[in-house]
């Protein structure tokens, strides 16, 4: 996720207005009160035009004290977007630890021996949601170094650790990006594959298409041609599904002589893309394969050759809130359930735990609605008060703290915030996760101020009909002034 312009605090109103109030401006009187401080810049940003109905939700807590230093709405209930993710994060770590890691297994028939496999091979899936390429690579290493030359059977996906929901939200199926991506227990690449789209050699050839990773599960129509240097024609490249079938369509034109952009499409059947790309890997790899690749259930007369472990779930977790991952987050939440509920793990039963998570720490504020682990759905509901509850909660907690604020982003550094706040005295004094949606912006974290307070926030908007930039001013605008607290 990147912001658009201005998300450097150069928006003038917003300098403007900061100026002022760390120089003490404003109302008579109001730059002397923490709580009109903030005020002002919230009510001389409603004021501005684009701003009506603007609904904000602002909670501002000292860390330290758990003294409230500033709150506005702070109960009502938002749209929270990708703050959602702040919920999931924390329950993950909570109810799997920091050191939980996925399994992808290799099994054969228990009587099968030797290179050359007479009876299938067997894929067992645990929900991995950081399985890349890279890590198919180290399980087809882990394949061949096990001894396999050649698989006499089929290749049998066991994907049944998770049900067959691919979607918490019906709005995800209406889309190909990648925060569309399909959630799985056997998945690859977060569901996504990469679109490279270059120009050809001359003006009238053909545009060069190239997939990443190279797999026959995907059928390319390359429409697209190759123009001139001066060409403002645009290329589209969209994801249909056909007959059960991926098909990736490119379209439009492609200046020459530009620079090749990728594309990155959410696909339908995870484990058949998973399976697919696995059995063209091991053929490369030398390994012979004459069957076919098929979703089945790993039968109780196997044996594991290979037991794949993931990364540990600190790491994952880190991606999922630097990067606002949707596709981690669902898998996390199926995953939670598929631990605490039982196989197969589904979207539901993640969500309970989530609920009873919010209850332990009694933030579970009535009319309070979860609806999936991301915040792609705008059924969920939640209170910038629940939010830096769970965030100060965690902060009380040792063994789950340093991952867990691990995954927040720096302002001006990393993350969803790396182009945001880069000017002034923000940089590396926020961090935090932000949230973004047609109408709605969120960012809640933690802060220093300028007078070495720690401070937990939560600033939530709903309803703007402006650009989301314009919105990133205000909230910069309004952490700017309690950095000044």
């Amino acid at each position: 996720m990147r912001d658009g312009p201005g998300t450097a605090l150069s928006c003038a109103t917003t300098a403007i207005l900061a100026a002022a109030l760390l120089a003490g401006g404003g109302p008579a009187g109001a730059a002397t009160e923490e709580g009109e401080r903030l005020d002002w810049v919230i009510e001389s940003a409603l004021a501005r035009p684009g701003f009506n109905g603007l609904a904000i939700g602002v909670v501002v807590e000292d860390l330290g004290t758990g003294e409230i230093l500033y709150e506005r709405n702070a109960d009502s209930l938002f749209v929270p977007a990708s703050n959602m993710k702040i919920v999931t994060a924390a329950a993950a770590l909570r109810v799997l630890g920091p050191d939980y890691s996925f399994e992808t297994d290799i099994l054969l028939d228990a009587a099968d021996a030797g290179p050359r496999t007479g009876g299938d091979l067997y894929v067992r899936g645990s929900g991995d949601p950081s399985f890349v390429s890279e890590e198919l690579w180290k399980l087809v290493e882990e394949i061949r170094l096990a001894g396999i030359e050649e698989i006499g059977g089929d290749i049998v996906l066991d994907a049944t650790c998770f049900d067959s929901a691919s979607a918490a939200s019906p709005d995800v199926l209406e889309g190909d990006r990648a925060y569309h991506a399909r959630t799985g227990a056997l998945s690859l690449n977060f569901n996504t594959i990469a679109v490279r789209v270059g120009p050809g050699a001359r003006p009238g050839l053909p545009a060069r298409v190239a997939l990443a990773p190279r797999t026959g599960f995907v059928e390319v129509r390359n429409g697209a041609t190759t123009a001139s240097r001066r060409s403002s024609k645009e290329v589209s490249v969209r994801r249909a599904v056909e007959g059960g079938s991926n098909v990736i369509e490119v379209t439009g034109a492609v200046p020459a002589g530009s620079r090749p952009r990728t594309f990155y499409r959410s696909l339908d059947d995870p484990a058949g893309y998973f399976g697919t790309v696995l059995a063209e890997s091991l053929e490369r790899e030398g390994i012979a394969f004459g069957g076919v690749v098929r979703s089945g259930v790993v039968p109780a007369d196997t044996r594991a050759i290979v037991v794949h472990r993931s990364k540990p779930l600190s790491l994952i977790v880190r991606d999922l809130g630097k990067f606002s991952n949707n596709f981690v987050a669902e898998q996390l939440a199926k995953a939670i359930g598929a631990v605490t509920d039982g196989r197969p793990g589904t979207t539901a039963a993640g969500l309970r735990e989530f609920e009873r998570f919010l209850a332990s720490l009694g933030l579970d504020a009535p009319g309070t609605r979860i609806e999936d682990g991301s915040g792609f759905s705008r059924g969920n509901r939640l209170s910038p008060r629940t939010i830096a509850g769970v965030i100060r909660a965690m902060h009380e907690d040792f063994e789950t703290a340093y991952e867990f604020f691990g995954s927040f982003s720096v302002s001006g550094t990393d993350g969803t915030l790396e182009d945001r706040m880069k000017t002034g005295p923000l940089p590396g004094r926020v961090r935090a996760k932000t949230g973004l949606l047609d109408g709605v912006t969120a960012v809640s974290g933690v802060m220093e101020t300028a007078a070495g307070r720690r401070l937990v926030f939560s600033i939530i908007t709903n309803g703007s009909r402006c650009e989301a930039w314009r919105v990133h001013d205000l909230e910069h605008g309004l952490l700017l002034a309690i950095h000044g607290l």
